[in-house]
């Protein structure tokens, strides 16, 4: 029978087995080779690491040389069939028993607020502090904003004349929120996750648009949500309510849910809009539109051709031969096509209906029907 010098570690993974010697500095642990003897150093450095950072719970992966998991299999082929455990879930398991003792932090099961990695081929152990997402309902009451940061088209974002050395071609919503949120939790960037998003010159209004800011290496772990929310209220631009921290379970039913939407349109057309074209717009409550991909955004997405119901419109005067247009639709309905008829390529449309060139002059969402979201057990 084959003999095998083990380190305690090592041994300890599996049953008892004659094939299975003690080793030493002569006759190296023939799995790990006497990398599991770094442990101690490891972790020190890991909780080192952490240290600055905000944590209550945590979470241990752990890597090795190649070839390691092959003598593993060696090893048990001369032990009882399920008489050990692997070297990853061991290992992972002893040194998240090592960390709590030491700490009196917790190893979580779901999620973790920091991630210990250490990788024993070399020698190295990082020590990860995991994303915070919070949720909440943007309003953006400004024009001129876009959701997502959107770097000038002259310089990339390295700020030029054209961009007034913002780098950026407009303000963003993602910027505004990002800039009340990440300094109160310790760190420098976020992300904006939503579920659509509108138009840089469209109002959102009413409860707003579910939103979440993924906060990336934070240092603090909770702040008062109610007061950055205060502080926002006061912007002219860009609000948020609701804020509260989420999984990131939740931000992925966010941006993967599609809801109804409420707008209300300001329509103008080459002549005097009157009571007698309010009751042929009305006719397209119930309807499916076929909706080819809008010209304006045909160079950033595929030219296909879209079914989308419009639920509600109602149509009433405005100054100026206008109509003021509320609109329920399903999600992904292009509006200002709706209107305009993009040339034929949204059919029926408000200008095939009138026979006239009709244009949206202002456009707000003014409702998202959001409610499965209040569903989610988080």
């Amino acid at each position: 029978m084959r003999k095998f010098h083990l380190c305690a570690l090592c041994a300890s993974r599996f049953g008892k087995s004659d094939a299975i010697l003690p080793s030493s500095l002569a006759l190296p642990c023939h799995i790990c080779g006497g990398s599991l003897s770094q442990w101690r150093t490891l972790v020190q450095e890991a909780l080192l690491q952490a240290r600055g950072f905000e944590w209550e719970t945590f979470s241990v992966s752990s890597s090795f040389k190649k070839g390691v998991l092959a003598r593993e299999d060696e090893v048990a082929d001369f032990s009882q069939p399920g008489d050990y455990t692997s070297m990853k879930n061991s290992t992972n398991s002893f040194l998240a028993k090592e960390i709590a003792e030491s700490t009196g932090k917790k190893n979580g099961q779901r999620s973790s607020d920091i991630s210990f990695s250490f990788d024993f081929s070399s020698g190295k152990a990082k020590a990860s502090p995991q994303p915070l997402y919070i949720h909440g309902h943007y309003i953006k009451l400004s024009r001129q904003h876009c959701q997502s940061r959107w770097h000038c088209s002259d310089c990339g974002g390295r700020g030029c004349p054209s961009c007034k050395g913002s780098g950026m071609n407009y303000p963003s919503v993602e910027d505004e929120i990002s800039k009340a949120l990440c300094p109160a939790f310790g760190a420098k960037e976020g992300t904006l996750h939503a579920s659509g998003r509108e138009d840089v010159d469209v109002q959102c209004l009413g409860t707003g648009r579910p939103f979440v800011l993924e906060i990336r290496n934070p240092k603090k772990r909770n702040a008062g949500l109610a007061e950055i929310e205060r502080q926002l209220s006061k912007s002219n631009s860009v609000r948020a309510v609701g804020l509260k921290t989420v999984s990131k379970a939740f931000m992925d039913a966010v941006c993967n849910s599609h809801f109804e939407k409420e707008y209300s349109a300001l329509v103008s057309a080459d002549r005097p809009l009157t009571a007698a074209d309010e009751k042929k717009i009305e006719s397209l409550s119930g309807v499916e539109l076929r909706q080819e991909t809008p010209t304006r955004v045909l160079a950033r997405r595929s030219d296909l051709e879209r079914r989308r119901t419009i639920y509600r419109l109602s149509a009433s005067a405005e100054k100026g031969g206008k109509l003021r247009l509320k609109i329920l639709a399903e999600a992904g309905t292009y509006i200002k096509e709706l209107i305009s008829s993009d040339n034929g390529r949204t059919k029926p449309s408000v200008s095939e209906l009138l026979s006239c060139k009709a244009v949206c002059d202002e456009l707000d969402v003014i409702s998202i029907h959001d409610f499965f979201l209040q569903t989610i057990d988080d």
